[in-house]
Parts: C-alpha cells; sequence; structure tokens
C-alpha cells in the first residue's frame, strides 16, 4: 500500500488537512502541541470532539466513536466509494490514479494491521509509566540521562508481558493469526528486546515495532543478542523514525539512531533517524515528498559512521535534495549523547556550522592519506582533483580548491594546471569509452546485417565522444542573440593616464601588446598599469604573471610604485629591501603603501606568481582564476618567454612565439577578459636613423602583430640615448634621480584611432610613471 501512502505523505507536508476538515464547524482548539486539532462532529454533533491530526491522515471522535482515515471520512461524509474518495485525495497530490494501486481489500487490510501496532504500542507506553519503580525499561532510560517528559514526548515502551499483550488485543477485536502476522510475537520481543518503538511509513502508519535490548553488554554477547531487533515483515526502507514530527520542514537533521531521532525530535528540532548507516531510494523519494530542501546528516563521529557519510552522500547527490554534514566537538560519538552532555544549544551551534558536502568530502579524501609521502601526497590529489571535476558549482569548485592549497601547501597557480590536467583525463577517458561502446554495438548490428544500424550507431558514438571533449556544432546567431550579447559587452579597461585613456582603452576579450627594447620600461609600464587597474575596479582581481622576476622583487617594485619614495639615487630598490629588513615603520608614505598593498592582495584583487608555466597551463590557470571571481584582466610579462608545451628553447622561434599568441588570445576570447602581455621589439629598429618603435618591429616576432588588438609601443629618451652613446654607463649616476620622458606610440588599434604619439613621465627610481605633456600629436 506504499502507493496511497505517498499520496498521504505528500498531503500532509502540504497541510491537507486544513482544507480537508476546513467546512466543519468549532473553534479549533489545538492539543498535544499542534499536533492534533478539536472541532465539532459532523456524525454526531458533539462540539469540539472530532480531532484530526497533523502528523497521520486520521481523524477520531470521542464521542460517538467513528474514527479513520481521510478515504473513510470523504466515504461517509460525502458519500463517495474507495476509488472516488482515492482519486480526489490523488489529484490533490498531482499525482495519477491510474498509476496507483487501487484494491480496496488490501488496503483495509494493511490499515487494520497499522491499527493493531498503534494499540499494541500503546499498551507498552501504558506498561512503562504504570509502575516505574518496578520496571526495568524505566530504570534503564533515567540512567541514559532521559527525563520523564522526554519519555512521554518519545513515546517509548515497555514490552515485558507477551501473554498480557495478546490478551488484550484479543479483547479488542484482533484475531490469533493478526497478531502473529503483526510482528509481535517475533523471536525475543518481549524477553530480551523490552525496549519498543514505531517504525510508521511515509505516511505516519506504523509498519512495525522496534525493539531494543537493555541487557548489559557481556550479558547480550554471551546470549547472542543485538542491540535491535526488527518486527518480523517490517521494511526499515519504507520510512524513517520522526517523520511525522519533521512534517513539512525544508530542513531536516538526519541521524543514525532511532533513540537519537526521537530524543532531537522531542527537543523541538525536525530530525530522522534511519536506524543504521544506509539510506534507501524510498526514504530519500519520502523527503522530497514532505518537501525538504536540505538535509544536515550528523551521523556518528566514529569511522564507521563517516564511511556511512560518505556513502549517503553520493545517493543525495543524485536527488534534489541539499546535503549539510554536521561535525560533533571532540570527545562525542552522536548528537544523543552532546545534547544529553551539554545541553541543546552545543548541538545547534554545531548545526549552525554545518559544511557543505563539496568541503567535506575535500577534507575526508585528503585525511585518509599520508602527505608527508610522494606516494599519499599523489593518491590524496587523484581523488581530490576527481571530485573538483565533478562538480558544475564554480563556488563548490572554489571550496575544494580552498581545501587542497589548505592540505597540500600547493598554491592555486601549482593547482590550476593539475587541475586542467585532469579535467582533460577525464573527458578523454569518457570519449574513449563511448567510442568502445559505439564501436562493439557496430560489430553486433554487422553480424546482424544491419550496416545502416552500425553506421548510425558508429556516428552517435562518435557525435557524443566529442561532445565530452568539449566539442560543440555552432549554434545560430540570431538578432536577439547579438543585442542580448551587446548588453553584456563591458567597456574597456581605463589606463589610468587621461592622456592616453582620451585615445585608446584597454580591450575586452583580447590581446593587448607592450612593446620595447630591452631596458625601455616594459615591465614598469605592466606593474603601473596593475596598479592603475585594481585602484580603479575595486570589485575585480587582477593577475600578474612574470617570467623574467621573482615575485618577491615584483611586490617590492609595486610598493615603490605605490610610495614614490626615493631611498637611494641609484639602487633604489635596493634600499627598499634594506627598508623591509631593518627600517620597518620608518617611513610614513611606504607604510602607507604597504598597507595597500597588503589590503589589495588580502582582498583577492592582486595576485602575482613567478612560475615558468606553459602556455596552455597559462590559459588553464586563468581559466580557473575565473571560475573563481571576475577577472579584471591578466598581465603576462613577457610573450616571448612563454613556450607551448611541446616546444623547447631549441624549437624555431617563430613558431614558438606563434603558438603562445594564439594560446592566449584563444583564453582571451573565451574567458572575455584583457590579457596584456610585454613584447620584445627585434633589433631592426637599431640600424634606423630614428629608433623609435614601429609596428613592423614586430613581424619577426611570431604572430605578435596579427594576433594583437591593440599595440603600445614603448620609447624611452633617457635609455635612447644610452644606446647611441659609446660609454653609456657615464650618465646613469647623473640621471639616476632624474624624470625620464616615456613616449607611448599607439602602433595598432583594431578599436579605433593608432599612429598616434602620448608622452609620458618615468620617474627612474621609483618606477613611477605619470601623464605628461598633452596626447594628440601625430606619430609621423
Amino acid at each position: 500500500m506504499s502507493d496511497i501512502q505517498e499520496v498521504y505523505a505528500m498531503l500532509l507536508a502540504k497541510r491537507h488537512q486544513e482544507r480537508l476538515f476546513q467546512d466543519l464547524p468549532g473553534k479549533r482548539k489545538e492539543q498535544k502541541g499542534g499536533q492534533e486539532t478539536l472541532v465539532d462532529c459532523p456524525f454526531c454533533g458533539k462540539e469540539d470532539h472530532l480531532s484530526y491530526s497533523s502528523e497521520k491522515p486520521v481523524w477520531r471522535c470521542w464521542h460517538c466513536g467513528e474514527a479513520g482515515d481521510w478515504i473513510k471520512y470523504l466515504q461517509k461524509r460525502r458519500g463517495l466509494d474507495f476509488k472516488e474518495a482515492l482519486l480526489e485525495l490523488a489529484q490533490a497530490a498531482g499525482l495519477d490514479l491510474a498509476g496507483l494501486e487501487q484494491d480496496k481489500a488490501k488496503y483495509q487490510a494493511y490499515t487494520r494491521r497499522a491499527d493493531l501496532l498503534e494499540m499494541a504500542q500503546a499498551v507498552f507506553i501504558g506498561a512503562l509509566a504504570e509502575d516505574p519503580g518496578a520496571n526495568p525499561v524505566y530504570d534503564y532510560l533515567l540512567a541514559r540521562g532521559y527525563s520523564i517528559e522526554d519519555l512521554r514526548a518519545m513515546e517509548l515502551g515497555a514490552y515485558v508481558d507477551r501473554r498480557g499483550l495478546q490478551q488484550q488485543l484479543e479483547k479488542i477485536g484482533y484475531s490469533q493469526d493478526e497478531i502473529r502476522s503483526s510482528g509481535l510475537l517475533s523471536k525475543g520481543f518481549g524477553e530480551d528486546y523490552t525496549l519498543t518503538m514505531l517504525w510508521r511509513d511515509p505516511a505516519g502508519r506504523p509498519i512495525g515495532i522496534v525493539a531494543r535490548s537493555i541487557l548489559p553488554d557481556d550479558e547480550a554477547k554471551a546470549k547472542g543478542v543485538h542491540k535491535y531487533s526488527y518486527s518480523t515483515g517490517l521494511q526499515k526502507d519504507q520510512g524513517l523514525i520522526g517523520l511525522t514530527t519533521a512534517r513539512g520542514s525544508s530542513q531536516i537533521v538526519l541521524v543514525e539512531g532511532i533513540l537519537d531521532a526521537l530524543y532531537l525530535s522531542s527537543k523541538g528540532l525536525k530530525t530522522v533517524g534511519v536506524g543504521g548507516t544506509s539510506i534507501s531510494s524510498a526514504q530519500i523519494k519520502a523527503l522530497q515528498d514532505n518537501g525538504t530542501k536540505e538535509i544536515l546528516l550528523s551521523l556518528d563521529m566514529d569511522e564507521p559512521g563517516q564511511s556511512a557519510t560518505e556513502r549517503m552522500l553520493k545517493q543525495l547527490r543524485s536527488s534534489n535534495l541539499k546535503p549539510y554534514i554536521v561535525t560533533l566537538p571532540a570527545g562525542y560519538k552522536d548528537p544523543d549523547e552532546l545534547v544529553r552532555a551539554q545541553g541543546l544549544p552545543a548541538f545547534q551551534q554545531a548545526l549552525h556550522q554545518a559544511e557543505g558536502w563539496p568541503k567535506w568530502t575535500a577534507r575526508r579524501i585528503l585525511s585518509r592519506h599520508d602527505l608527508e609521502t610522494d606516494r599519499g601526497r599523489d593518491q590524496a590529489l587523484e581523488e581530490a582533483l576527481a571530485l573538483y571535476t565533478e562538480l558544475d558549482d564554480p563556488l563548490q569548485q572554489r571550496d575544494v580548491r580552498q581545501i587542497i592549497q589548505e592540505t597540500t601547501d600547493l598554491r592555486d597557480e601549482e593547482i590550476a594546471p593539475l587541475l586542467e590536467a585532469h579535467r582533460q583525463k577525464v573527458s578523454k577517458a569518457r570519449a574513449e569509452e563511448i567510442l568502445t561502446n559505439a564501436a562493439l554495438r557496430g560489430v553486433q548490428l554487422l553480424s546482424e546485417g544491419d550496416i545502416y544500424g552500425a553506421e548510425l550507431a558508429i556516428g552517435q558514438g562518435l557525435e557524443r565522444a566529442q561532445q565530452a571533449r568539449g566539442v560543440q556544432a555552432p549554434e545560430p546567431y540570431l538578432l536577439e542573440d547579438l543585442e542580448e550579447d551587446v548588453l553584456r559587452i563591458s567597456d574597456g579597461l581605463a589606463t589610468g593616464y587621461k592622456s592616453l585613456d582620451n585615445l585608446v582603452r584597454i580591450p575586452q576579450g583580447q590581446l593587448t601588446f607592450i612593446a620595447g627594447r630591452t631596458g625601455h620600461g616594459k615591465t614598469t609600464m605592466l606593474l603601473n598599469l596593475l596598479l592603475h587597474a585594481a585602484r580603479g575596479y575595486p570589485d575585480r582581481s587582477f593577475y600578474f604573471y612574470s617570467y623574467e622576476e621573482a615575485r618577491s622583487r615584483l611586490a617590492l617594485k609595486l610598493i615603490m610604485i605605490l610610495a614614490g619614495q626615493q631611498l637611494h639615487d641609484s639602487q633604489n630598490l635596493e634600499a627598499y629591501i634594506n627598508y623591509m629588513k631593518t627600517r620597518r615603520g620608518q617611513d610614513r608614505k611606504i607604510e602607507a603603501a604597504i598597507q595597500e598593498y597588503q589590503a589589495l592582495t588580502s582582498s583577492g584583487r592582486l595576485w602575482l606568481s613567478d612560475q615558468t608555466l606553459a602556455a596552455e597551463d597559462l590559459a588553464a590557470a586563468m581559466g580557473y582564476s575565473c571560475r573563481r571571481g571576475q577577472v579584471g584582466a591578466v598581465f603576462v610579462d613577457y610573450i616571448q618567454n612563454v613556450y607551448p608545451r611541446q616546444s623547447s628553447q631549441a624549437s624555431q622561434r617563430y613558431l614558438v612565439v606563434k603558438e603562445s599568441c594564439r594560446l592566449m588570445r584563444e583564453a582571451a576570447v573565451s574567458l572575455e577578459i584583457p590579457i596584456i602581455l610585454g613584447a620584445q621589439l627585434n633589433r631592426a629598429s637599431t640600424g634606423r636613423s630614428d629608433k623609435r618603435p614601429l609596428l613592423t618591429d614586430l613581424r619577426e616576432s611570431g604572430d605578435i602583430e596579427q594576433e594583437a588588438n591593440l599595440v603600445l609601443g614603448l620609447y624611452n629618451l633617457e635609455e635612447a640615448k644610452k644606446e647611441a652613446d659609446d660609454d653609456p654607463y657615464t650618465t646613469a649616476t647623473k640621471a639616476g634621480n632624474q624624470d625620464k620622458a616615456l613616449e607611448v606610440y599607439i602602433l595598432k588599434n583594431r578599436a579605433g584611432i593608432s599612429n598616434r604619439k602620448v608622452e609620458l613621465v618615468l620617474s627612474g627610481p621609483t618606477l613611477t610613471i605619470k601623464d605628461g605633456a598633452a596626447a594628440g600629436s601625430n606619430l609621423y
């Protein structure tokens, strides 16, 4: 009769009883903490004597004795037959009657057995309260720390007289065959197993008795008695302890122990128990039908309980329930023990701190392995990366990545290529599996003479394999798609220089190159642009990948630019190093710069990396950064040092740079972020009388010119003089503390004007670049 009980369970979660009995007069008095409501009886007219339950689909008049379930109420009140009453209830639940069991005789037998079990437990409850002083079950429960009020609220019973129970049930009208088939006379019941609880179906109707032994452990072991025994015929997977009191709750605590669930429910917590370490698909469905959205798993803290948590998570992930995991304070095995020792607030605090399942699972995976050994670390990473690859939610991916970082001490830029490699490995394995199955199916069809079926099977398999690897056919790009995309297009980034921003913006989803010869300020310009962007766009994150310098020196240069303070004429960077070592706190401007640097990095707005990632890994790292949050731009210093994975320094230079540029352009377009790269100009300009940069100076450097959307060429007048001087070191000291003219040429700009020059000013000692003369003069 699970079908009808499913209807009842769904209707109870929707509080259908209020609608069913809404036309009955009376003041609607609530009893038993709101579990039952009293109204006037429509059958005998007695005021405030018909009660209906909010936990079970039952009603009773305490005056005339009429009672039953909702089907009987509709039959008696409105004259419907069994099928008509069931149809009305099924429609209210949104279910199709055609798919439901409709055997009236079977249903009546089901409900009669449920009533028998309900009556038996009422006898047991009475026996527990009848003579407390001489009742070992009562003494056992008090010794566990339960109060008398707890025992009443938990509806526990004492089964101490098998013969007396039979006599009472026979007196009510139940036959010996009904009593035996109910499971009440199961082996050991009323003898070795004397503490009783009802196990109910999702609609709240009893489907069996759970009996617990109260024997001491040594005696129970000697007699071969287990902790719990279940009445014959009870199917545990068809119900949950405590679901009736958690009816309609969107958030439910799930525990192992039956007593745990009853005790926590008696304290007002919406709690269900599975009575073990597994959960069935029927129990998951019952929770979903109940309207539950979140499950807080609080299984035992021992190893079996934690392993069971892992198994349950795998089952729950295929449902629409959102699981969280509760961790109890050290020293406590289960919630019942914690609440009895420290009170309900201690457990409520643990519930408040419940952890999302991806984070918990990542911690669990990493805790199983010895991370101090290479083998243990590799195994842990393999499992953690597999977990990450299964996730679609970027927030969950971020959580798992953070756990990996915290536990393994790997940096984010070290984890990123590992994640991308594992994703590719999984997609490749999936594609291989699909192709293998398609090939086997094709061979089978060929052997049957079905050549067209074989072609279709292989073709479909090939298409699915390509999709598994991320290959997709393009879809029509309609006008409405264009209009929607245009609305999402972000403005280009400002450079932070008014004279330059009047002419260009750094484009979104494209490559920008800052080009110049050695010593003309490429890195310095990139660092200044980085700081301007981080300051100007506080809601975004900016990444700087250096292939030339350690990130410690990059950080010092950034602090030096922020401070704008000169400590030494010609060795200002070394002076800052010395300041950080021995003079902290002595300069107000530098300290303010240090604090700003701390704010930018700790808030995740500025990231530095000195890893020499392959071009493919660099693109993958950018992708993971974008999934972690909004990326404002990525800076790379510089493109000629970025090598594809399959190349080496011995490879043809042109092809190496060409492939790196292609990978960077694809990353910029797919991620819709600006990528700003330094680029070394070739030496062709040194042979000209006018050595200012030209776009043609890039043509020997791979496909930089073709891939670029914006190219800014730098020309440092002071550096140019040194290059022309036979003795370039003679003016170094004298020029060290002077501002230098830095000319910026717009060599290429697909989005607007080009062949224009902007004059900026570079402070050599502090590396600060500022606006100079007004922009707008022609290049030629």
